[in-house]
């Protein structure tokens, strides 16, 4: 059955108008693209007054779930009717020896394969326009881009959504999160000559050994397996260090270099690889450290430090009638943030 919203002829019948008058709207009425706000777009205006055709959005802070990982640790390849993702872990043990030393007890070698398990949900969000809300569109009042906005609207919440989660996890559903994953170890910056392990009363050198120190326990703690090449910090503490110069406190002169530019070219990654150091800014982890301090992130930025299931990205369904209303649904499913390797990233709190 055609929905109001793909039918001209029916939606004509429905508002009781003729048909001519509502076919130079339908080309705005697609699969996906609701009409109208439910009644929240009104206001008045004054009579002396003019409304311009620009409209400003509300502006939200931007969603970086999908940048924080690389993008081939998401995995779309999952079957949609799937209820968990796992991966196989396979181990070997043994180790040879001189035949001079065991005889004829040679040493034997062996595999061992296990596996992990993610779990995946499906997550859902909609819109609905009822006949009103459609008959003030097909007449003029709320303007044809509309049916478009909320169908945006619609993709951008499903966002909102993977980003909370991603980041701090859903623990109903077993999901884990990002800033706090649980087998990433955790410590605290280290104290400073003025007091305390904040940033903020920190010189540049004591800010240059925090990193520095960071990746360097994971280095060592890792038999050198995993090497960091990427710190994110909050925002407070990216304003400080892109000014603060080396050799002084927050607000000193020092040598005619920020902290910044210091730490990304002077440390252990960037000496053994001859990279620069990459520096991120992430929101979130303003008060994410143990007892609401800031939190720096310290870890090894490969595919294969982190995996997130995806197995039907946004999908918008048909347009579904419903008395006097039409609904918009649409569908998208995920699992849980997961590190195959968690000690390739290292917590530093206090920063």
């Amino acid at each position: 059955m055609t929905s109001r919203i793909q039918n001209a002829q029916k939606l004509a019948d429905d508002l009781n108008v003729p048909l001519a008058t509502i076919q130079h709207v339908m080309n705005a009425w697609t699969p996906g693209n609701p009409a109208g706000l439910n009644g929240g777009m009104g206001f008045d205006v004054n009579v002396f007054e003019q409304v311009t055709a620009k409209a400003y959005d509300v502006l939200m802070p931007e969603i970086r779930w999908n940048s924080t990982i690389p993008q081939a640790s998401i995995d779309t390849s999952i079957n949609p009717g799937a209820k968990l993702a796992s991966y196989r872990v396979r181990d070997r043990r043994g180790k040879g020896a001189f035949a001079a030393v065991v005889g004829k007890d040679t040493p034997t070698v062996g595999v061992t394969q296990n596996k992990v398990t993610i779990p995946i949900e499906v997550a859902r969000v909609m819109a609905q326009a009822d006949l009103d809300d459609i008959r003030a569109v097909s007449m003029g009042f709320e303007g044809m881009n509309l049916l478009t906005d909320l169908g945006v609207v619609m993709r951008e919440a499903s966002e909102r959504h993977i980003e909370e989660v991603f980041f701090f996890g859903y623990a109903n559903l077993g999901f884990a999160g990002y800033l706090d994953y649980s087998l990433t170890p955790a410590t605290s910056a280290g104290t400073k000559a003025a007091g305390g392990t904040t940033w903020a009363v920190a010189t540049g050198d004591e800010i240059a050994k925090d990193v520095n120190t960071a990746i360097g326990l994971v280095y060592a703690n890792s038999k050198t397996t995993f090497l960091p090449g990427r710190i994110e910090i909050p925002p407070a503490q990216m304003v400080q260090i892109a000014g603060q110069r080396m050799g002084g406190a927050a607000g000193a002169t020092g040598e005619n270099i920020t902290v910044l530019n210091y730490i990304k070219k002077n440390n252990l990654f960037t000496q053994l690889t001859g990279q620069e150091l990459q520096v991120e800014v992430l929101t979130y982890l303003t008060g994410a450290g143990s007892g609401g301090t800031n939190r720096m992130i310290v870890s090894e930025w490969k595919e294969q430090n982190y995996y997130m299931p995806f197995s039907i990205p946004f999908n918008m369904l048909a347009p579904q009638d419903v008395q006097f209303a039409t609904n918009l649904f649409a569908e998208y499913k995920f699992g849980s943030f997961h590190k195959p390797y968690p000690t390739s990233a290292q917590f530093i709190d206090g920063i």
